[in-house]
């Protein structure tokens, strides 16, 4: 069955609900962008695949976009297998999620996918361009029996039983981000989460630079902040636009699940490594959860 978007993606667009069955790209696309973290122009082609979940493919190494794959989460959500590795992968794992689509294939020539404009919009719009096409199987939801949490010190990832997905984050910064927080009820049509940038204090660059990190980033793919406020010409696209990119940081961490999830989450100060460490927290006890 060929499912495509009908609503052109924009400002005023709608997400289409999502569907229970499995889904796939239409048809095969291509594209290109920086890596945030090494300045190098990275290629992706997506191909449509038959078999269940996301896999990147890196020199002829087929690496699942999956928790347990997960080997690195400072700055970023790395995957690892065969020798091979990816990282930065967590704004591509929200598109594939906020466009419904649950098997791919990303073929990649580089070591971290392309930061593009630091949301996941980009990769959004050629999801919505090319359109998806739905298998009979089902098997895309996971829903939370048990409630389940993870801490470390005064940051936590919890998840309570709903019928329902939706999430509460909380950040905390120097002034002038200061405290933040957002609720989203209603995720799936989140439309802010999808265009919310990334961002970093001005004082932590010099130190991700001295890491070798960060060559690819700048004020278009990227909120900086210094002591007076951001540092953008154009300021932010939403007034809670930097716990709006927590948010989209931790969907795309539980994409990395293979499923789509049903719960309640509040989360404070969460980041990649507690995002994961949630996620096997939770398939630790088969009893947590019911796939349907």
């Amino acid at each position: 069955m060929l499912y495509v978007f009908l609503t052109p993606p924009g400002k005023s667009a709608i997400v289409r609900p999502m569907k229970t069955h499995q889904t796939t790209i239409n048809r095969i696309f291509s594209m290109k962008g920086i890596g945030l973290h090494t300045g190098r122009e990275v290629n992706l082609e997506f191909i449509p695949r038959r078999e269940p979940g996301i896999a990147f493919v890196r020199d002829g190494q087929v690496i699942p976009a999956r928790y347990d794959q997960v080997a690195d989460t400072r700055l970023s959500t790395l995957i690892a297998g065969g020798g091979a590795s990816v990282s930065t992968i967590e704004h591509l794992m929200a598109a594939f999620y906020f466009s419904g689509i649950t098997n791919c294939l990303v073929y990649i020539d580089g070591p971290e996918v392309p930061i593009m404009d630091g949301s996941a919009w980009e990769f959004y719009q050629e999801m919505w361009r090319v359109g998806i096409y739905e298998f009979p199987e089902s098997g895309t939801y996971l829903q939370l029996l048990k409630p389940v949490e993870v801490a470390l010190q005064d940051a936590y990832v919890r998840m309570k039983p709903q019928s329902s997905f939706d999430i509460t984050m909380s950040i905390e910064f120097r002034d002038p981000v200061g405290r933040q927080k957002r609720r989203v009820l209603d995720v799936e049509n989140a439309f802010a989460i999808i265009n919310s940038r990334t961002f970093t204090m001005v004082e932590e660059i010099e130190a991700i630079r001295k890491m070798g990190l960060a060559k690819g980033g700048s004020l278009d793919n990227a909120v900086v902040v210094d002591a007076e406020g951001v540092m953008n010409p154009d300021g932010l696209r939403y007034r809670k636009e930097l716990v709006n990119h927590k948010i989209l940081d931790l969907i795309g961490d539980f994409y990395s699940s293979g499923y789509r999830m049903l719960g309640k989450v509040e989360a404070h100060k969460s980041g990649h490594h507690l995002n994961n460490l949630f996620l096997r927290q939770l398939f630790s006890d088969p009893e947590n959860y019911a796939i349907y």
